[in-house]
């Protein structure tokens, strides 16, 4: 989906003064409820995968919405992108989304004093799906793991200069867990102790390993070195989606979604691995 889009130079850029929302789809029922609010397919229903730009109030929008920026901004959608024209139209239509984001964060200055001020984590919604998430991304999750809601806070206002920080920008997913059963149940190998666990999720996101553990008491600076060796030795193969698919529906692995799937291509063809 954005293959020529969210994941450009320019529109990272363009990103910066906005708050992203990645929303799960079929996960939450308030968040189905959301994005029924924003945009339904033709069946009357969300789709697997939306797309759009929000005022502030987080309910007016600011550009159409549709099942992906190429949609809104005239650009090729995926399964077209082989044509000999795409690559030019893809290129035209992320630099109007670009534009648009633009003069939008122009409209939008933010309010005063917030500029510097540090950001909260990038959080998943629970350890289940962003293992799943970090799985289909191809990227690391960092869990933040500590039983005593004030521990916890403790070790997250630590680590948001550093999740946020040029060097581990956009190179980890991030999640917060205070359960142990839930830790145990989902990362393999390692009883859960108060810190930072850096995991490498399994193809289709059932699991993680663990691949570096931070104890909490470790100083910011140190925490900081650890982490961003680890994640410079993180180098993953490139998934192929149709063979990953196929080869996961061979296996028989499918996720179970908390709502109702309502995209009928996706209802069809099977779930091997989740489209977040």
């Amino acid at each position: 989906m954005d293959g020529s889009f969210l994941s450009a130079r320019a529109t990272v850029e363009a990103s910066r003064p906005f708050v992203c929302i990645r929303l799960a789809t079929y996960e939450n029922q308030d968040e189905v409820d959301f994005m029924k609010a924003l945009y339904v397919s033709f069946t009357g229903e969300i789709a697997n995968t939306m797309f759009a730009l929000l005022s502030p109030d987080g309910k007016t929008r600011l550009s159409e919405a549709d099942r992906s920026p190429a949609q809104v901004f005239g650009g090729v959608i995926q399964r077209r992108a082989s044509q000999p024209e795409a690559a030019e139209q893809n290129k035209a239509a992320a630099a109007r989304m670009v534009e648009s984001m633009e003069v939008i964060s122009l409209a939008y200055p933010g309010k005063k004093g917030t500029a510097g001020s540090l950001q909260a984590l990038p959080y998943l919604g629970d350890l289940r799906m962003a293992v799943n998430v970090a799985a289909c991304d191809n990227q690391p999750l960092l869990v933040v793991y500590a039983e005593k809601p004030g521990e916890l806070a403790r070790l997250e206002n630590a680590l948001q200069s550093i999740a946020w920080s040029k060097e581990a920008i956009g190179r980890a997913l991030y999640v917060g867990v205070n359960d142990a059963a839930e830790y145990t149940r989902h990362i393999k190998g390692e009883k859960p102790a108060a810190g930072y666990v850096l995991v490498a999720p399994e193809p289709y996101g059932r699991h993680a390993t663990p691949l570096l553990t931070i104890d909490g008491e470790t100083k910011p600076e140190n925490v900081h070195k650890q982490l961003i060796a680890a994640l410079a030795l993180y180098n993953p193969p490139p998934k192929d989606f149709e063979k990953h698919e196929a080869e996961g529906l061979k296996a028989g692995i499918q996720w179970k979604p908390k709502t109702p799937i309502t995209d009928r291509s996706r209802r069809q063809r099977g779930r091997s691995r989740r489209r977040p």
